[in-house]
């Protein structure tokens, strides 16, 4: 382990002076650095030294991870795959390594909230996003007397997919269902438009389906917040891939509501809802509605957690090697 230990202190000092990074950076930075270095381009060698000797030496799944994509074709080396699988537990998950004031987002279990429709009296609220996803919700909270809107951003990266969900026909279909006085469309004719996006009316706070990142501009016309739908459980899980991870570490499936903030999944937290492992896709998407009622009932009433969303660990997309692993891991402790 000295040796380990040797080895990694002298290859994180190189990327340390390659990137031009402080000597106090933790490594979680180095970590986003070389990540986002990936993205744009080759790294030198010494990044993918850094990664395996990080692993090896502080058992991080995240920066083995990251080393799977750095390698790309490569052969994964035995040492690396050998260390993977003696750091599965008895229940064959990969051992928790992290700080053990965030363990307890392992084991979250669903938070029970009475819906009232005095909780939002005098509250102006709005769906944006895909309306798609907005049925059930704004049924539900008109039957409330809720004063709620759908804004439909129409905008998409892949050209096909924008007019596949957003052709005349279909706007037709959601004019007559959320009703004229209730449905606005917003055209975003490109990427660079995403910055200046104006809501048509003003209101008290909203829930978003959009996917892209939302700018400060929009997150500020929602005083009391704009609410997302996060897949795993925060603070630990961040990023992509968290319930894939949540699989690896034998969490609770858990979908976080949050209130958005400019740092990524850093938002005060309102609720947490448990979902089950073998109907994922069923009790994400055709739960939503439920959680889009319940976490703007709370944040109309102003309860929120008082948990500190700044900490946790920020994941990135899982490797198609990983992911196979973790399937065959999950279905294993099935079997038993």
């Amino acid at each position: 382990m000295q040796f380990l230990n040797s080895k990694y202190k002298l290859v994180r000092k190189k990327v340390i002076e390659h990137f031009k990074l402080s000597s106090s950076v933790s490594d979680d930075l180095i970590l986003r650095t070389i990540h986002l270095g990936r993205l744009r381009g080759k790294l030198p060698d010494f990044c993918t030294t850094y990664l395996l000797e990080t692993f090896l030496a502080l058992k991080d799944v995240r920066f083995f991870n990251e080393y799977l994509w750095v390698i790309g074709s490569g052969e994964l080396s035995e040492r690396a795959s050998d260390y993977f699988y003696n750091n599965l537990d008895k229940s064959g998950h990969y051992s928790y390594c992290y700080d053990q004031n965030l363990k307890y987002c392992l084991s979250l279990d669903s938070d029970l909230a009475q819906v009232s429709k005095e909780d939002f009296k005098d509250k102006y609220i709005a769906l944006i996003g895909s309306p798609f996803h907005f049925f059930y919700a704004f049924k539900a909270l008109k039957r409330l007397g809720v004063c709620v809107d759908v804004l439909n951003i129409k905008y998409h990266p892949n050209r096909v997919l924008k007019h596949l969900f957003n052709n005349t026909l279909v706007s037709m279909v959601y004019r007559w269902f959320f009703g004229r006085a209730n449905y606005f469309e917003i055209n975003i004719p490109n990427k660079r438009f995403l910055k200046s996006i104006r809501t048509p009316k003003t209101y008290d706070m909203g829930f978003h389906k959009l996917g892209f990142i939302i700018h400060q501009n929009l997150i500020d016309q929602f005083p009391e917040g704009l609410i997302n739908d996060h897949w795993g459980a925060l603070p630990l899980f961040k990023g992509r891939s968290t319930l894939d991870y949540s699989k690896l570490f034998g969490a609770n499936m858990i979908v976080t509501n949050h209130l958005i903030s400019p740092k990524i999944d850093s938002g005060s937290i309102l609720c947490y809802t448990l979902i089950s492992a073998n109907r994922l896709k069923r009790d994400i998407y055709l739960g939503l509605g439920k959680r889009i009622v319940k976490s703007l009932s709370l944040l109309a009433s102003g309860t929120v957690k008082s948990v500190d969303n700044t900490k946790g660990k920020m994941f990135y997309e899982m490797h198609p090697w990983l992911l196979a692993r973790t399937r065959e891991i999950t279905n294993k402790v099935k079997v038993n």
